[in-house]
């Protein structure tokens, strides 16, 4: 009898050992941690890293960021995780998937530093860093066309005003280049391409082979971008 008495108390304390295990398990990939500076729910960041089938290593980018007055400032930014080299579908469909939950915990996720390989297949980095606000995220990357005399405040300004109209969720954000999702197409398409051309020449000059391609392009695909060379 005490045999018996004592294995269902084993029994039951092993029980109890393992459900605890496993609500320890499901409260750390649940919780919110530290993680290189972000505040990141573990679940989403696990999947994330599942998705793209690569480990993040510490975001450690240096900054130079000019105003018209010739003033700089020099920075780091490292308060983020860094998937280096992912494929082009691969990188929008992650952005496209995660974008919304990495906002809710007051981070952005975005692709920059695009690059090729051998056979001109377009790659970016997936950053995620801290700060919800895209804003203040274009600000502090220092995005910037000096060679047309298109300073950070410029740019930021500029795109809060169409943003007005045409509701931008950023997926690229770089030193010279912008690429958004719109939400809705301007009403004066022809006259909102006409401001975006004159912002930014390069969008035609080295891009859109005329006007009428990149007005097309934003009916189809209502993508959005601009680059100073």
């Amino acid at each position: 009898m005490k045999n018996i008495f004592y294995s269902l108390l084993c029994l039951c304390i092993i029980s109890c050992e393992n459900k605890n295990n496993t609500d320890i398990a499901s409260i750390s990939l649940s919780t919110d941690i530290p993680t290189n500076g972000l505040i990141i729910d573990q679940q989403l960041l696990s999947n994330i890293k599942k998705s793209i089938n690569k480990e993040p290593i510490q975001l450690n980018r240096e900054v130079w960021n000019y105003d018209k007055d010739g003033n700089e400032e020099n920075y780091i930014l490292d308060k983020g995780l860094v998937f280096k080299f992912v494929n082009h579908e691969k990188a929008h469909a992650i952005f496209n998937t995660y974008s919304d939950k990495v906002i809710e915990g007051n981070n952005y996720i975005f692709l920059t530093n695009m690059d090729f390989d051998e056979s001109y297949n377009t790659y970016y980095d997936i950053v995620i860093i801290d700060g919800s606000d895209p804003f203040e995220l274009i600000k502090r990357i220092g995005t910037n066309g000096v060679n047309y005399d298109k300073y950070n405040n410029d740019i930021v300004l500029q795109l809060k005003e169409w943003h007005t109209e045409v509701g931008f969720k950023f997926v690229v954000i770089d030193v010279a280049r912008i690429h958004a999702y719109m939400n809705k197409l301007p009403k004066n398409i022809t006259q909102f391409s006409t401001e975006v051309y004159e912002f930014c020449p390069d969008v035609i000059d080295q891009g859109y082979s005329s006007m009428d391609e990149m007005i097309k392009d934003y009916k189809d695909t209502k993508y959005f971008w601009l680059w100073w060379d």
